[in-house]
């Protein structure tokens, strides 16, 4: 039985458990809460709050009615009756109301995470806060200057948006991090959080800060919050990595060393010194998580732009590569007596090839140059192909034509027009000599290197594959004498590198008695 079906199955069970741990969690972290308190009820960071999104986010009803007798039980600060307790109670589990509803990732414009942490971080913070400082003024009886209140709801609410942002979004996103990342995004993030030399940078780059700021705050050399600024390269190098997922991660830890330094500062000071220092650590954890998210959205949104630009070039080469290997099945359909013949080249040349030193893109052409070497033959008449006699001066002349002809099919097509020498010149010989006298005479009179190395390799080859298979004039050649009249043009019709080349690659594949029977010769370009 699977983990999925094993809750489904134990669902009251699951949830019941659930039930308990998010109140036993709310109460210990709201008694927490009195650490951080500044004012009767408020607290600068409020821990408690993380429990209830995330308890809302991952048991809904369950995981909130949790959290809210978690907070009737372990009442404090102006709770001291049951009336009083039972609002602010209600007041802390309204930021569990969006994530109860839900974040549906097909409605909005904006991304899943912005639209988490505007309504989690900012409106059920904000409403949260007005809800608990509104409470509190009725229960006292008065209405205190402008100044105070505001300063009250502003410490509510981002007390509670601290929280959220510290404590329970690095548990959401290690739990489920679909609720508030795409998919996409989601992927990006288990990806980081799973290779150490992605995500180990980032988190160490963010202790040796917390360690310089430790070091100047005792020694008073320089502000806290001017060597926190140093926390975003971290950040940022967890975007790049991990998306927004990687960033927020990141960016949590961050924020909970930066802020124990922060809190450990204003602890020495008066309540206005301390309230200065907690709102410029709040200005700066805002400008790290807009950092995260913006961030960690561009480059994650690049990255997806670059992987589907890979993934349609992938596309675009495998077409290619069914029109090219269509284009030289046309050929042998037309030549009937040499079956087989391009792709046992195209295979060979590709070895021939690693031996003597091509290497990637080259490698590529060259395979290409060998399957269209002979696709000129389309041009040449059927009857003289396909004849079983020896060809008259007339007919030697068309099928010489091949050459041009797959020239100048092939240079109009961009992408091949590097491997078009290939083709071009796969029939001249290395020393260079032309004219009728000779059995296989070149055509241009290009000599040794002046000859491309992709058409010297494939001119080897192409003898080779010629010799060791039936010819209408001819059977084929066995191993040793192909190997034996390879040896004696070496130097003269052929390249003696791509001859030694080529033996090396019949011996390693231990060749019997046909070129087609090299065992390893695949089409595969490494």
């Amino acid at each position: 039985m699977s983990s999925s079906e094993w809750l489904k199955r134990r669902g009251i069970e699951v949830n019941i458990f659930g039930f308990l741990l998010i109140m036993i969690l709310t109460g210990f972290l709201n008694r927490a809460g009195l650490l951080f308190e500044v004012s009767d009820g408020v607290s600068l960071v409020f821990p408690a709050a993380a429990v209830v999104v995330v308890g809302a986010m991952l048991l809904r009803w369950w995981g909130l009615a949790g959290s809210f007798i978690g907070f009737v039980l372990t009442h404090w600060g102006l709770s001291t009756t049951l009336v009083p307790t039972l609002y602010f109670a209600f007041a802390a589990v309204v930021l569990g109301i969006v994530p109860l509803l839900g974040l549906r990732k097909a409605e909005g414009r904006w991304p899943l995470c912005i639209r988490f942490l505007v309504w989690t971080l900012i409106v059920n913070s904000l409403i949260s806060g007005i809800l608990g400082i509104s409470g509190a003024m009725v229960i006292r009886a008065s209405v205190g200057p402008a100044s105070e209140i505001l300063t009250m709801l502003a410490s509510w609410v981002f007390s509670d948006a601290v929280a959220i942002m510290l404590l329970a979004l690095p548990v959401l996103l290690a739990i489920q991090p679909e609720r508030i990342l795409s998919n996409y995004q989601a992927e990006l993030y288990r990806r980081w959080r799973r290779t150490p030399r992605y995500f180990l940078p980032p988190l160490l780059g963010v202790l040796c800060v917390a360690v310089l700021m430790e070091v100047f705050r005792a020694v008073n050399l320089f502000h806290v919050h001017w060597i926190a600024a140093a926390l975003l390269l971290p950040i940022l190098m967890a975007a790049v990595r991990g998306g927004v997922g990687g960033a927020l991660q990141a960016n949590a830890v961050a924020g909970l060393l930066y802020l124990f330094e922060v809190l450990r500062l204003a602890q020495h000071g008066s309540f206005n010194a301390m309230m200065t220092e907690v709102v410029s650590s709040y200005l700066n954890l805002l400008v790290f998580v807009v950092a995260s998210v913006a961030v960690g959205l561009i480059w994650g949104k690049s990255e997806s732009l670059l992987r589907e630009v890979a993934r349609h070039r992938s596309l675009l080469q495998d077409n290619f590569e069914r029109v090219v290997t269509a284009l030289a099945a046309a050929v042998e359909a037309k030549d009937s007596l040499t079956d087989g013949h391009v792709q046992r080249v195209a295979r060979l040349a590709v070895a021939v090839g690693r031996e003597v030193g091509i290497r990637g893109r080259d490698l590529e052409l060259l395979r290409y140059g060998a399957l269209l070497h002979d696709v000129g033959k389309i041009g040449v008449p059927e009857e003289v192909l396909n004849k079983r006699g020896p060809l008259n001066d007339r007919e030697r002349e068309q099928l010489e034509e091949h050459v041009a002809i797959g020239v100048d099919i092939l240079e109009s097509v961009d992408i091949l027009a590097p491997a078009v020498p290939y083709i071009r010149y796969h029939q001249e010989r290395w020393d260079g000599r032309t004219g009728r006298d000779l059995r296989y005479p070149g055509y241009f009179g290009l000599k040794g290197e002046e000859i491309p190395l992709g058409a010297r390799v494939i001119a080897v080859v192409d003898a080779w594959d010629a010799m060791t298979n039936d010819r209408p004039y001819r059977q084929a050649m066995s191993t040793e004498t192909a190997i034996e009249e390879l040896q004696e043009e070496s130097g003269r019709q052929f390249d003696p590198m791509v001859v030694d080349g080529l033996m090396k690659v019949i011996q390693a594949n231990r060749a019997v008695e046909s070129g087609d029977r090299i065992p390893i010769l695949g089409s595969r370009i490494a």
